[in-house]
């Protein structure tokens, strides 16, 4: 009884107050990944593919000489990243701490990463590292660049943890224009007949300032700056009374040619015992500042506030989870205020070790911050906002099966109904009048990316599977299917129906290892005005070996597109061919 009256004094001071935290996942994950034995590794070597969207293989490899290191702050690059190229022999030598990684490739394909633990106790770390990935290719150039610096120290009952990052990313826009027939439309030649000037750009939904824009000002390159700090605490994992964390972390997005975010992103969260259960509560508060130097017309909300509130109550037994849970979140300034979800989850061990079951019903409200939305597409419009996403409903299901010692096994189905679900399309350009010039050409379509919105269902089904034997073979495999029902659009646009990843590593030898890559997007479309455009199958076969020198030296290669497909992630963008990269690590 004094537990639930303490609970809710505590509850009703936050809703007065104002200010919390989204939930977290601390007893089940819905995304649940095949269960392995924890091996640390780094970050993969790269692949310059150009692409906007981050790929990142699973694969479990060997240890490297190098250590693991604490990498919080995501600085946030694009460019496709691969398997590690160096893994380590049987033996380990003691002192090697940090670790240099430096790669070339044809397409002027470059690759450097550095890592090194400044600090390294038993209950202390203070890690320092940083990245490089970049292709100078004429046409596709593309570089980023990022640096962390992480602190970790344990106490006897609490973690306490903080880091800052920075990254710099500078790109062309490279992708192809097309007019309202799906023609490849050369900008210098369509000038020399027209002025380009007057091509106007059509409406943007979701942005409330009046088109301006035209095809003469739109700038060839972009340049985006990132910058975050944060600071926490934590109980440790196997606190049984008070679970605890609470964390701020403030976060920069410049975009040279566009907006300007200034992010602050407080969590804070706790449970404690009821009787043999637990309450608890999470909260989430988002406050975001947006402004604008070079765009002379920004009309678009300057600030705004969404705030998340999760009470939830636990059952945790050795055979079964669950939690039942209620999330809302508010979003002040604009958008609907109350976005309200359920948060019901739950998994049952029938088998323990061999099979379990989960399932749930949820939702989201997803937050579309500049940073987060640059990362998935840099080829955004400049002055391009997205409004958040909300999710009311999220059903899923699925088992886990271990038939094997060294087999793992998850299948799932998962639902979705998605309100204001966003879809990039090539943002068009219309003519003021058609004077001297074909009908085709009096709509273009740039390669920059504007979005269309509208509700939406989204049902999923898709299986993993993990086979490994000890540190000599690991298979991951990945399949799903997708089936999107879209209200107001003919397609969900450059979403793919069939999605399938493989990734498998081997070790010959102590010295020598291989390894193969996988990727498969089927059945995708773009939208060119009221076009709807089929996309080439994203096909993409990688292959990479490394060879252990020493104790200290080990040699990398990749090919990476091996059978030179030129598919498109975004419509107009195609993707480098095969290429090759060659590479040495060192550690010390």
């Amino acid at each position: 009884m004094k537990t639930s009256r303490y609970l809710s004094a505590i509850l009703l001071f936050f809703l007065g107050a104002a200010s919390s935290l989204q939930a977290q996942d601390t007893i089940l994950n819905r995304n649940v990944s095949v269960e392995r034995e924890y091996r640390p590794v780094i970050h993969d070597a790269g692949k310059i593919n150009s692409m906007p969207q981050v790929l990142d293989p699973d694969v479990v490899k060997s240890p490297a000489y190098y250590s693991d290191f604490n990498l919080p702050l995501n600085a946030g690059y694009n460019i496709h990243p691969l398997q590690a190229a160096g893994l380590a022999p049987e033996k380990h030598v003691n002192g090697n701490n940090g670790y240099a990684r430096l790669g070339v490739g044809n397409y002027l394909n470059t690759l450097a990463d550095f890592a090194y633990p400044v600090i390294n106790t038993s209950d202390t770390r203070l890690d320092f590292s940083l990245n490089h990935l970049a292709t100078f290719e004429t046409k596709r150039m593309h570089t980023t660049t990022k640096a962390n610096l992480s602190f970790d120290k344990i106490f006897k009952t609490f973690d306490l943890y903080a880091g800052v990052g920075g990254g710099h990313e500078h790109f062309k826009y490279y992708g192809d224009y097309f007019n309202s027939v799906d023609s490849t439309v050369n900008l210098n030649m369509l000038a020399s007949k027209y002025n380009l000037s007057n091509y106007i750009e059509k409406s943007r939904e979701g942005i409330n300032s009046t088109p301006t824009n035209t095809l003469s000002v739109n700038p060839d390159d972009e340049t985006f700056r990132r910058f975050n700090v944060m600071a926490g605490v934590r109980s440790l994992p196997m606190a049984t009374d008070l679970r605890y964390q609470a964390g701020m972390q403030y976060e920069l997005f410049s975009s040279i040619n566009g907006l300007t975010e200034n992010l602050v992103h407080t969590q804070v969260g706790f449970c404690s015992p009821s009787e043999k259960n637990r309450l608890g509560m999470d909260f989430e508060l988002y406050n975001l500042i947006y402004s604008s130097n070079k765009i002379q017309k920004f009309n678009f909300w300057k600030n705004y506030s969404v705030l998340t509130l999760n009470p939830y109550y636990s059952i945790e037994r050795p055979d079964y989870t669950v939690r039942l849970g209620l999330k809302s979140s508010q979003s002040f300034v604009h958008g609907k205020f109350m976005n309200p979800s359920a948060d019901v989850r739950a998994e049952w061990k029938a088998i323990p070790e061999y099979l379990s079951l989960y399932g749930g019903l949820t939702g989201d409200f997803e937050v579309n911050t500049l940073n987060k939305i640059m990362t998935e597409n840099p080829y955004l419009f400049s002055d391009l906002r997205l409004t958040d996403t909300y999710t009311p409903v999220d059903l899923f299901a699925g088992i886990k099966l271990k038939p094997l010692y060294n087999l793992s096994l998850d299948a799932y189905i998962d639902y979705k109904q998605i309100d204001n679900q966003y879809f990039y399309v090539n943002k068009g350009y219309s003519l003021n009048h058609s004077t001297g010039l074909q009908q085709a050409d009096t709509t273009i379509y740039s390669n920059r990316f504007n979005v269309v919105y509208s509700n939406a269902s989204h049902f999923k089904m898709g299986i993993r599977a993990n086979y490994t034997i000890q540190d000599l073979v690991n298979v991951e495999f990945k399949w799903a299917y997708n089936g999107w029902n879209v209200d107001n659009q003919q397609y969900a646009w450059n979403m793919p129906k069939y999605e399938t990843q493989l990734n498998t590593s081997v070790r010959i030898n102590n010295n020598f290892n291989v390894s193969a890559n996988l990727f498969y997007d089927a059945v995708r479309f773009a939208k060119l005005g009221d076009v709807a455009v089929p996309m080439h199958d994203k096909v993409d076969i990688n292959l990479g070996a490394s060879y252990s020198y020493n104790n200290w030296l080990t040699f990398f290669g990749k090919i990476n597109n091996l059978i030179n497909n030129h598919y498109q992630n975004y419509y107009g963008y195609d993707v480098q061919g095969t290429n090759l990269m060659i590479g040495a690590m060192f550690s010390f």
